[in-house]
């Protein structure tokens, strides 16, 4: 299996400058895993998650070096929860995890079971905080007032997306991470340049 996790007999068959054009585009990998998920399961999924992963010597790691930290304000995060609420938002979190599915990824640089998330961090902690009712929407609207109601969180209609991939360098994980931030407006330079100096060192 090649960087591209494109199959052999498909890579080998491909002309010099159709690989060339591989390595130059760089095509974002399907995930090896992707699950839809209530938003109200959203800390018993983390905790699940963090218990498995540590008893097979991993962790999950929310907060890796290359993410920014916690950015967005409360206004941010009140007005994702009521986009999200409108099925408006962005719902897809992005982690990295080695051998999550496939036994192919051993043998780089990250652990096995070691979990990171690559995107999404602002959306994942602004849901937990609304579930923790810990951001209002709607002008004071907490999720445990919409227990019971057409809206509530509990409901299937309710979900988000994780999509688990297996980098198992970090070389390839800061890259995926580069190539998924900087075609935005989003990320600031220096946020990008910190990022482009860890993959350097990597």
């Amino acid at each position: 299996m090649n960087k591209f996790n494109l199959r052999d007999e498909y890579w080998n068959s491909l002309s010099d400058k159709d690989r060339e054009l591989y390595h130059i585009i760089r095509p974002i990998p399907s995930a090896a895993y992707t699950v839809d998920q209530e938003l109200s399961r959203v800390d018993p999924m983390l905790k699940c998650w963090s218990d498995d992963l540590e008893s097979a010597g991993g962790q999950l790691e929310l907060e890796p070096d290359f993410q920014r930290g916690h950015v967005w304000t409360p206004e941010q995060r009140t007005a994702y929860m009521e986009s999200f609420l409108r099925g408006r938002a962005p719902k897809r979190i992005l982690f990295n995890c080695p051998g999550w599915i496939s036994n192919h990824t051993k043998g780089g640089d990250i652990k096995q079971s070691h979990m990171q998330c690559i995107d999404g961090l602002q959306r994942l902690t602004t849901m937990r905080l609304f579930m923790r009712d810990e951001v209002q929407v709607f002008g004071g609207i907490t999720a445990s007032l919409l227990n019971g109601t057409s809206f509530d969180p509990r409901r299937t209609g309710n979900m988000f997306n994780i999509a688990i991939y297996e980098f198992n360098t970090r070389r390839d994980l800061l890259q995926f991470y580069l190539d998924l931030n900087s075609g935005g407006t989003v990320h600031s330079k220096n946020e990008l340049a910190r990022v482009k100096a860890l993959l350097d060192g990597a």
